[in-house]
């Protein structure tokens, strides 16, 4: 089972967290993030921690509230240089 759907089936029993979550997020100017783009960002975190074992409840929710918004922030900056043409950035080296 992969860990999305082993963990999906907390996303409603921990919604209040996940508001919580979303509120801070919210108040350090991600206005527009959605709980959905809050959830896909969790999971995405999950999958690149280093211990693949199952959390429990209390572990899963701990780590739902330590992520941060600059955790968020670092995943958007990887994206945009992934989608970015690097090869004209040359000159910012020299």
């Amino acid at each position: 089972m992969s860990q999305e759907n082993s963990y999906g089936k907390w996303r409603e029993h921990i919604g209040p967290f996940l508001q919580s979550k979303l509120e801070e997020f919210h108040h350090f100017g991600l206005k527009r993030l959605t709980i959905d783009e809050l959830w896909l960002f969790i999971n995405e975190s999950l999958a690149k921690r280093k211990e693949q074992n199952e959390l429990s409840l209390n572990q899963f929710v701990n780590f739902v509230m330590s992520l941060s918004v600059n955790d968020y922030m670092n995943r958007i900056r990887m994206e945009m240089f992934k989608d970015a043409d690097l090869t004209n950035i040359g000159h910012l080296f020299n």
